[in-house]
């Protein structure tokens, strides 16, 4: 650590921005100590390289850096590790590292020198903890870069002292290993050219000549800036090579000669850029920067950008990367002396993305948001658009995507505060006019959407005592991530609660700054580690961030606005239902503007499957609460649905309301001669296959677009071409319909989902439909019973079925749960398999979904029996076990509800004649209403019961599935819940508009 820094990072009071920025202009002096600074915290694993370093002199064999071997046995814990500082591979990667050590040591000829038993008990307590570790560990999990190659390589030098390991992730662990190997060749790391393979050379003893990488070795950073590297080539190398010594030397003395080295050194453009950048905001600084500091700023950037053609790594004269590169441009920027980008949009642009590097196997969210950041700090973006909109549609679609992650940093929240920034700053650009390119869907609806849930992510995450995650710099990052988007035009409630949240992660900053934070060892090299210059920098900031009000385009504000009566209105509703009176949500707000973006998009969608305008029903009041459920739901859960996950459902919601809006509809006026042929069509086309019916009816569509209606000149019926005569109502019924069974069972998640599955859903959707023309038929029978005069000419709707029978089938398969429910285990599991897989898994999941539907069915039919009984729609309260309810009520004993020549529904009571007509008329009115009360409590008991089977199967299915599985099926029950919760307090549902000839009339005919 260079002159100075101990004051200003070791102080128990966070240093103010002006004190880092004056620290850091102190650095670039004439002895250009700024080109050799770093501040990254020790790594064992480096550590345990240079200890391994033996040299010759004088004919005696000493090791060159002693003290990191006695720091490597200091560091040595109870159970035999070397600790984990962060994440699960930083534990087996510096005790794997260690171990070598040791064991490298032992075989050594100065082995006397050490108690050799001694040796020997490190070693096999190091053996017995690292077996255990790798017992432990699923490597497809793991995040570090390079840890494929890593990993195996140590096992494999490990296995030269005979000491092995058998773990259940060795295969996962060697698949990623030799995909990331597929196409190495060692002539990768001989050549003249650079790569980032370099970084890692230790990886590849045994593989290639290390005689040949000489000439990538040099005084000021070694091999590529690693110490583990270097010190891999200085053992393994034929001739010994001063440069490389020289390196590791200076690495050992920058640290303060106590034993522990960094995982990279020296760390300067990487460290000062990301600071300078940081703190450079506008307001920050409590007074302008003189001539001169600027000076000494700027020349770092300016010298190592033209030394390297415009691009930059992370140090002077290292492999440049986009990330470094960014960071140097947005420095300049804020320094007021911006440099030409090209040089970086040309080396480092993709068709998709901007990578971090040539050779990157997966690309990086944050250089990304680097990238955009930069160019967007440009005041001329003429030639630029495009580019920007390349990576904003990459960073978008990871988000939505979810849950972001960066490969260089391992808090999410990074990601979240860089990206919230950069969207910000695409909105601030678009109000000025500066990005007419930009679709207006990314703007004003992408854009928006993405800062809600970041900013929902961040205030759910807060906790009580104020801190993010118990961490300092996790804190930081959360304030800044709220700070940047304070300037939105936010409801005044939401301003209140996120001005709070700031205020008691500040408070959280004041009092635990200067403690010692087991949690900050967040950025990623080889394993975890910590940057003093950036912890400083990320705390400094979000303690004296300003916030400033701005001036918003209406087109803008319309984004994150409410109607007052709206929000009034639906805050009463959501804190009302049971759902969120134990868990409510931190900010209905939120809440109400994203779900209102989904609703803005899902209204693009209305006519994607049925012309909904040529469908006879009142208003589709229901597009508004579908988005909403859904977003509370997912807000509830802390937003463990990807957006895309939620769009997902969403759209198939409506398409549900939509399906059922038609076939009560539209298909409930097609002749019952015609029905076969419409059944048997849509059975076909369910299971994949084709008739010359739904050959014939089905038309092409726009995805996003409205239906391409066929005309069929109002026809009765219509000629296919196999001369078969067909019904115009079954015709567009077949083409409607078929388009609803295309999205459902060609889509993409279904098709990557097992073949079983496949043919499940296509059942269960099946059924759904079926079940629809049942209950049509049911109601059908349901409406003559009550218009008939006598009870003799009451007619039966099943002789055979009782409530429970119909419920747990017909009336529960049109509610869409059992094919949805299979349809979200579709989206949520990995390709090719099923998140609930096994017999036990299976049954139970089934098993909740069928008391899910159950109870879902019981809720409509409790929330509509007013509309069910005006429309003549069979519902629960019409069988006659609810009827016994309502004859205790009465008082005596009602012949028509348990009469068996009702079969199963209870016609309309005959009115009384005998008195006084008006005094009857009331009293029968009020019984009837005492009568009603009584079998919904029936009716809700039963529910309750059947929501008893939900939490049972639940509990049962746990301990068989994945937490994370677990919780998204949470959301998924939790919005059936709502949505019957909703249907008890209020009908959401559309009715079917009275025509000049009634339904009844229809249904006669028939």
């Amino acid at each position: 650590m260079p002159p100075g820094a101990e004051q200003v990072f070791s102080r128990r009071t966070c240093p103010a921005p002006i004190d880092i920025i004056e620290f850091i202009a102190n650095l670039n002096d004439e002895r250009g100590s700024a080109s050799r600074f770093g501040s990254f915290s020790g790594a064992v694993y480096d550590t345990a390289w240079l200890s391994m370093i033996s040299k010759v002199d004088g004919g005696r064999t000493d090791l060159l850096f002693p003290q990191c071997f006695e720091t490597l046995l200091d560091s040595q814990q109870d159970d035999g590790a070397w600790g984990a500082t962060a994440s699960q591979v930083d534990g087996i990667l510096n005790s794997l590292a260690a171990l070598l050590a040791l064991a490298t040591r032992q075989r050594s000829e100065f082995t006397d020198s050490l108690d050799s038993s001694s040796l020997d008990w490190r070693i096999e307590r190091a053996r017995s903890a690292i077996e255990g570790l790798l017992q432990h560990w699923d490597p497809s999990q793991s995040l570090h870069v390079g840890f494929e190659i890593l990993v195996p390589s140590l096992l494999r030098q490990l296995s030269s002292f005979d000491i092995h390991f058998h773990f259940p992730g060795h295969s996962a662990l060697m698949y990623l290993h030799n995909q990331k190997l597929r196409r190495f060749d060692p002539s990768l790391v001989c050549s003249t050219k650079p790569t980032t393979l370099l970084h890692s050379l230790e990886a590849f003893v045994g593989l290639v000549d290390f005689d040949q990488v000489g000439h990538h070795c040099s005084n000021f950073s070694g091999i590529l800036g690693s110490p583990a590297a270097t010190a891999a080539y200085l053992i393994n190398a034929a001739t010994w090579d001063d440069r490389a010594e020289n390196y590791l030397r200076t690495v050992v003395t920058a640290n303060g000669m106590r034993g522990t080295v960094p995982s990279a050194y020296p760390t300067c453009i990487f460290e000062l850029s990301w600071a300078l950048s940081t703190l450079l905001a506008p307001g920050l600084l409590p007074r302008q920067l003189t001539g001169p500091e600027e000076e000494k700023l700027r020349q770092l950037f300016e010298n190592a950008l033209d030394q390297q053609d415009g691009v930059v790594g992370f140090a002077p004269g290292i492999l440049e990367d986009v990330d470094d590169t960014a960071r140097a441009l947005m420095t300049l920027q804020g320094l007021g002396k911006p440099a030409n980008p090209a040089r970086m949009v040309e080396n480092f642009q993709t068709d998709s993305h901007f990578r971090t590097y040539k050779l990157e196997g997966s690309p990086s969210f944050s250089a990304n948001c680097h990238v955009v950041l930069s160019l967007l700090g440009y005041s001329d973006l003429d030639g630029y658009e495009h580019h920007i909109e390349r990576a904003l549609t990459f960073l978008l679609g990871a988000e939505e995507s979810g849950p972001i992650s960066d490969k260089w940093n391992l808090s999410p929240q990074y990601c979240r505060m860089l990206f919230m920034q950069t969207l910000v700053a695409v909105l601030e650009k678009q109000d000025h006019s500066c990005l007419g390119s930009l679709p207006t869907s990314i703007v004003y609806e992408r854009v928006p959407g993405s800062i809600c849930r970041l900013l929902s992510q961040t205030v759910l995450a807060q906790r009580n005592d104020g801190s993010w995650a118990d961490s300092l710099e996790i804190t930081a990052y959360s304030i800044l991530t709220i700070a940047h988007c304070l300037s939105l035009p936010w409801t005044v409630d939401l301003k209140v609660l996120l001005n709070e949240s700031i205020s008691r992660g500040r408070q959280y900053l004041h009092t635990a700054y200067g403690s010692t934070d087991k949690h900050d060892y967040l950025w990623v090299e080889k394993v975890s580690y910590r940057s003093s210059l950036l912890h400083a920098t990320y705390c400094s900031t979000a303690l004296n961030i300003k916030i400033t009000e701005r001036h918003w385009s209406t087109a803008i504000v319309e984004c994150f606005s409410l109607q007052s009566g709206f929000k009034k209105q639906m805050g009463k509703l959501i804190s009302s239902l049971p759902l969120f009176q134990e868990s409510p949500l931190p900010s209905v707000d939120l809440v109400f503007i994203e779900a209102g973006l989904v609703a803005r998009r899902l209204r693009k969608s209305r006519d994607a499957l049925f012309s909904r305008d040529d469908i006879p029903m009142t208003a589709d009041k229901y597009v508004d609460f579908i988005p909403m459920i859904w977003v509370a739901c997912n807000h509830k859960s802390g937003h463990i649905l990807s957006a895309n996950i939620v769009w997902e459902m969403v759209l198939l919601s409506l398409f549900n309301f939509q399906v059922d809006e038609y076939m009560e509809s539209v298909v409930a006026s097609i002749p019952e001669l015609e029905l076969p042929l419409l059944l048997s069509s849509l059975k076909t086309k369910c299971y994949g296959g084709s008739t010359p019916a739904t050959n014939a009816m089905m038309s092409d569509r726009d995805a996003t677009g409205p239906v391409k209606k066929r005309k069929l000149d109002g026809e009765t019926a219509i000629t296919l071409q196999n001369g078969r005569t067909v019904h115009n109502a079954v015709a567009q019924a077949l083409e409607a319909l078929g388009r609803f069974i295309e999205h459902v069972t060609q889509h993409g998640s279904v098709l990557r989902s097992p073949s079983s599955i496949q043919r499940e859903i296509a059942r269960e959707l099946y059924n759904f439909l079926v079940a629809h023309i049942t209950h049509n038929q049911d109601n059908v029978l349901l409406a003559k019973s009550k218009a008939s005069a006598t009870e003799d000419s009451v007619r039966s709707v099943n002789n055979e079925r009782t409530y429970i029978d119909w419920v747990r089938t017909t009336a529960s398969d049109d509610t869409s749960c059992p094919f949805s429910f299979l349809f979200f285990t579709a989206l949520i599991s990995e390709r090719g398999r099923n998140c609930f897989e096994g017999a036990r898994a299976g049954y139970l999941s089934r098993s909740l979904c069928r008391h899910l539907a159950t109870m879902c069915r019981q809720y409509n039919d409790y929330g509509s029996a007013k509309r069910d009984a005006e429309e003549c729609n069979l519902n629960s309260l019409d069988f006659p076990e609810f009827q016994s309810s309502k004859s205790q009520v009465d008082g005596r004993s009602q012949t028509n509800g348990s009469d068996p020549a009702t079969n199963g529904v209870n016609p309309s009571p005959i009115k009384p004649t005998d008195g006084d007509g008006n005094a009857a008329a009331t009293t029968t009115k009020k019984a009837s209403e005492a009568n009603t009360a009584s079998a919904k409590d029936d009716l809700m008991a039963i529910a309750e019961f059947e929501r008893a089977g939900v939490t049972l199967a639940l509990s049962s299915l746990t301990p068989l599935s994945s937490p994370v599985i677990m919780h998204k099926l949470r959301v998924f029950i939790d919005v059936t819940d709502m949505f019957g919760q909703i249907y008890v307090q209020r009908d959401i549902a559309s009715r079917v508009q009275k025509a000049s000839s009634s339904r009844e009339d229809h249904q006669a005919a028939r």
